[in-house]
């Protein structure tokens, strides 16, 4: 056992330990006055301002736009490459199991949700974030919970007290003013003029910039998770801290007034800031006769401290103003995250892009200047004069028709003095920090497609392609040092708070709709998942990845084609494709393809699958009852057919038997004409010609023989085929429309 006794911490010993600790650290407030001077150049320079070491010694006040051009176009193709999809988050399942990939999923989709919804402006924030780092160096982001609310009034004429009990059911939402009774009876009460309060919740992780004046670190750290101390100053009113921390019951004049960091480096650098912006006098500001709007310095920090006097430091988060806190609790991690474009090996604090082209944006200044300034000169000239000579206020003042009084020669008391010739290699020298500045920072006009002497020089199209090359390989190191650095920190972080302190459900978007989130659900995310970012770096730009699924569109047809393979390919494949190329053309899926897996979806596919049964049963019926309609119609046209048949045998037999009575007549004519004559007659006497009686007689019945074949054939053809029987009826001399009118009829 140790000899010495540990004490607890006490709060004034915490407040002392952190003055004490913010007078040692280095950054922003009390820390380096290089990086803050650094700093300071930084905004001059990329608001084109001549101040600080821009400062003219002549004429003119031109400053280079080369660190403008670096702010911009490296925050253009930076957010290009990690913002530009809205996605950021891609959390690694921990197993292959379906519910960690489903978990995974989830997480990615609401971190993006989180940083990038309309509410928490995170494209903007991030934005800033990135550009921050480019100008300054290194960049800071903060993030945390933050508790909000909306209020929405809705109004009803008349509204039954059944109905507004199951309104009031939610918590939510509550009466305003007095229930007035329109009607009442024994089973239905109505109120009137009904007005209700609903109360939406709004809370969740938010981000905010910092400032890099407002940043502190123990100057020992490396990084922000090893740090003993990490700080955050800022400038409050009395009035905003009260309306911050309404439970505070403490004196606020206790706080002091303006802290002792009023005049240091944090200040200066803040001051170029505002004055950059026009607000030269923000320092100022404050309402001496208002005491609620003088300025208070609050410090939030993350400290390491023996509070409990267990002989172990735990992270404490701690806000304090003056000498008085505010808030103080136990935390797990410090919510800050850091970009640096450059690094120095083994130190916190790096340098910026506009760090590496200062020496030649200073030097195209002052040359620019030079420039200037000698046509300047050559354009309006400087003079000589004798004062005991000329009258050196007419010589300045000029007017038409003046004269001038002298007291001597004046050709010898005025002189103009001949400007100096500019250099002849002032053009080159410009030319060559120019290209100085592109080695530096990596950015160039090639980079940003903006140099057109490559595509009128030989072999242009080599030359393009490497020298972009060169430049992509930069910025994705940059970025993927982002990546590394930050990004995952955030994202990781976002997540953390989302788990501690999200209470009621939550609606997200994904890929594929709207989706909703309990906290339940959210506790069960294992804390080991792995983070990737989905930047559009490498192998994972938008035009390699269009390339891949391209391939993958060709390939799963030939696969689902072939027998063996096809059990391999997922039943979801041609949707998950679908959904992954629309993704990538930067469209949304949602728009044009349904989800099979959500539950809406699922029920939409179902009643489209019925409704096609249906359908397909409706063809099928309707085919059936045709064919059962051309069954009708060929029995009926047999029908028809065999009457017709029959008819004409009637008629046949008629015709015979009147043959018969006509042979008949005719020979009972000749029997009395032979009985006339005492039957000596011969029939050729008589004046007949019985062969061709008996051969009429004969064709009559040869013809009813072969009109009942007919009938016999065409009956049987009609049963087998009616068209052919449609035919042969046509033939045999029956008209076929008939025939269909015979059926109608």
């Amino acid at each position: 056992m140790s000899k010495y006794k540990i004490e607890k911490i006490t709060d004034d010993m915490l407040l002392e330990s952190i003055d004490r600790n913010m007078r040692n650290a280095t950054g922003g407030y009390t820390g380096s006055s290089d990086a803050s001077k650094r700093r300071e150049n930084s905004i001059y320079e990329m608001s084109l301002e001549p101040k600080g070491d821009l400062v003219p010694q002549g004429v003119s006040k031109i400053v280079s736009s080369d660190s403008a051009e670096i702010a911009e176009g490296y925050t253009a193709l930076l957010t290009k490459l990690l913002l530009d999809n809205n996605k950021l988050a891609l959390f690694v399942p921990y197993s292959n199991e379906v519910a960690s990939i489903k978990a995974s999923q989830v997480a990615s989709d609401v971190v993006n949700y989180c940083l990038f919804n309309s509410n928490s402006e995170g494209w903007t924030k991030l934005s800033t974030w990135i550009k921050s780092a480019v100008v300054f160096g290194n960049s800071a982001i903060t993030w945390g919970w933050e508790e909000s609310f909306d209020y929405e009034v809705e109004e009803y004429d008349s509204i039954q007290e059944v109905v507004l009990d199951q309104i009031l059911a939610d918590r939510n939402v509550e009466i305003v003013g007095d229930l007035n009774i329109k009607e009442l009876s024994a089973e239905v009460v109505t109120y009137e003029d009904v007005r209700l309060r609903r109360k939406i919740d709004k809370s969740g992780v938010k981000v905010r910039n910092i400032p890099p004046e407002s940043f502190m670190i123990d100057k020992a750290a490396e990084s922000i998770s090893e740090a003993r101390f990490v700080g955050l100053v800022s400038d409050m009113t009395r009035s905003e801290i009260r309306v911050m921390w309404p439970d505070f019951t403490g004196d606020l004049a206790e706080m002091g007034e303006e802290s002792s960091f009023r005049d240091s480096e944090w200040s200066l650098e803040s001051y170029a800031r505002k004055q950059s912006a026009g607000l030269d006098n923000w320092i100022d500001s404050d309402d001496e006769e208002d005491e609620a709007n003088i300025s208070v310095n609050v410090v939030e920090c993350w400290i390491r401290s023996d509070r409990d006097g267990d002989g172990i430091a735990e992270l404490k988060h701690v806000i304090k103003a003056g000498s008085t806190i505010l808030e103080e609790e136990d935390c797990s991690y410090i919510p800050i995250a850091m970009l640096n474009p450059i690094e120095i090996p083994h130190e916190f604090y790096g340098l910026s892009l506009l760090d590496m082209a200062r020496p030649q944006t200073q030097a195209t200044t002052a040359i620019m200047r030079g420039f200037v300034e000698n046509v300047y000169f050559g354009n309006y000239g400087r003079t000589l004069a004798d004062p005991n000579v000329v009258d050196f206020a007419a010589l300045q003042n000029p007017l038409p028709k003046q004269i001038i009084a002298t007291n001597g020669n004046p050709a010898a008391a005025v002189q103009q003095i001949t400007p100096e010739q500019l250099s002849p290699g002032t053009g080159a020298m410009l030319e060559f920090l120019g290209i100085q500045k592109e080695q530096s920072t990596g950015l160039s006009k090639t980079a940003m497609g903006l140099n057109d002497t490559l595509y009128v020089s030989g072999n242009s199209e080599q030359k393009m392609g490497n020298a972009q090359n060169a430049a992509q390989i930069r910025v994705e190191h940059i970025a993927r040092r982002f990546v590394e650095s930050g990004i995952k920190d955030l994202c990781r972080g976002i997540l953390k708070e989302m788990k501690a302190n999200l209470k009621n459900p939550m609606r997200y978007k994904t890929d594929k709709g709207y989706a909703s989130l309990t906290p339940e659900v959210l506790q069960t995310m294992p804390s080991n998942m792995d983070l990737d970012i989905q930047a559009n770096l490498g192998e994972n730009s938008n035009a390699n990845v269009g390339m891949k699924l391209n391939e993958i569109a060709q390939l799963l047809p030939v696969m689902a084609a072939d027998p063996e393979a096809a059990p391999y390919v997922n039943p979801l494949a041609a949707f998950n494709l679908a959904t992954d190329i629309l993704a990538n053309m930067g469209l949304d899926p949602t728009r044009f393809l349904v989800d099979p897996a959500n539950e809406e979806a699922q029920q939409q596919i179902q009643q489209k699958q019925q409704q096609a049964q249906q359908q397909a049963e409706q063809v099928k019926q309707a085919e059936l009852e045709k064919a059962q309609l051309e069954a009708q119609t060929a029995v009926a046209n047999i029908s028809f057919i065999k009457a017709e048949v029959d008819n004409k045998q009637i008629d046949n037999k008629r015709q015979l038997l009147e043959a018969e009575d006509e042979s008949n007549r005719k020979w009972a004519e000749i029997i009395v004409k032979a009985q006339g004559t005492d039957g000596a007659q011969a029939p050729q006497q008589v004046g007949v010609n019985f062969q061709e009686l008996y051969q009429d007689t004969a064709a009559a019945e040869k013809e009813a023989e072969e009109i009942q074949q007919q009938g016999e054939q065409l009956a049987q053809a009609a049963i087998e085929n009616p068209e052919q029987a449609m035919q042969m009826a046509q033939q045999a001399g029956l008209d076929p429309s008939a025939l269909m009118g015979g059926q109608q009829q």
